[in-house]
């Protein structure tokens, strides 16, 4: 079978090789197009039939095609009745648009329709990457597209480069360069207070990370790619509680990926109960400081690579599964 991944995403394709590579008598392409600059993620039913008409026969070569992040994509192939294989794989909302839309409006009501008759297609399989994604589609649009949820394996395909030891880095905690981190909390002056070494900036890769002691980091959003690649690599996430999380997202300045829910947060993959053991919940940043120094970063690395295996095997049964089948 051949297969073609249709992504904006390093790290879904990432995922996606390495579960590919993993599968019998599957060959695969990753494709991408950046014809319209950001305008590329709002596909409008116009845009779905340009994109179409240009690359229909770089399409028509493949048996079955996944779209990932995002799941917009999906509009290139169904308005223009792809009658093989499709597989709809949603990261970050199945409406995901980017602002201001030109040729808009988008998402617009044929759209969202056509999201829901796609659920009942014999061809398309639609599939959330975190159970928010299913339960997003139905508690805000009340469309239905079932259960199926097929999480990222975490496995590390060779799109990324080797690592580069930086042995002087092993005992400096590394804080993402991201709004929670820097804007709503300035997480590396209140760690300097506490004088826990840290370090605030770019990375080069998930395995550059594997330099440092731990990650110390605020969610900002239900899931992330590099989240469960962390997880392989033995990466060690101290994060907030879920009470001091809610705390957190008090501030003015608090960002989630919309939308953001209290009472929904659970489902979100830092909070739900399959990953409770994997993290370290901080209730105060003393909490913190006292969780830092009690660990044995040994053992909870041994409990993180054991997770990833698992989840690994699992995820290629499933997308073998819904790929073969």
């Amino acid at each position: 079978m051949k297969v073609l991944h249709v992504t904006f995403h390093k790290g879904c394709q990432n995922d996606l090789e390495y579960i590919l590579d993993r599968i019998e008598d599957v060959t695969y392409d990753t494709f991408t197009f950046d014809d319209d600059g950001n305008q590329k993620y709002n596909i409008t039913k116009q845009r779905a039939i340009t994109i179409w008409n240009k690359y229909k026969h770089i399409f028509n070569e493949y048996d079955c095609i996944i779209t990932s992040d995002t799941a917009p994509l999906c509009r290139i192939f169904i308005e223009n009745n792809w009658s093989k294989k499709l597989i709809v794989w949603i990261c970050n909302r199945f409406d995901y648009s980017h602002r201001p839309v030109i040729d808009g409006p988008f998402p617009d009501k044929d759209y969202l329709q056509m999201f829901q008759t796609a659920h009942y297609m014999k061809n398309v399989r639609i599939i959330g990457y975190t159970l928010f994604e299913n339960l997003y589609c139905k508690i805000f649009y009340n469309i239905d597209i079932g259960v199926n949820v097929i999480t990222p394996s975490g496995g590390i395909s060779n799109i990324y480069n080797e690592v580069i030891n930086k042995p002087n880095l092993n005992n400096t905690f590394f804080i993402p360069p991201y709004h929670n981190d820097t804007k709503c909390i300035n997480t590396s002056k209140i760690l300097d207070n506490l004088n826990v070494p840290n370090y605030c900036g770019k990375y080069n890769g998930p395995m550059d990370l594997t330099n440092y002691k731990a990650v110390i980091h605020i969610p900002y959003a239900w899931s992330n790619l590099s989240l469960f690649e962390s997880f392989t690599l033995g990466i060690i996430y101290f994060i907030p509680s879920i009470e001091f999380m809610i705390q957190i997202s008090n501030k003015p300045n608090f960002f989630w990926s919309p939308p953001y829910r209290s009472d929904l947060i659970h489902h979100s993959e830092w909070y739900n109960s399959e990953h409770k053991n994997l993290f370290i919940y901080f209730n105060s940043w003393e909490d913190l400081l006292l969780k830092i120094s009690e660990l044995d970063y040994d053992k909870h690395k041994v409990i993180l690579k054991e997770f990833s295996n698992k989840k690994c095997n699992d995820c290629i049964q499933k997308w073998k599964r819904v790929i073969t089948n």
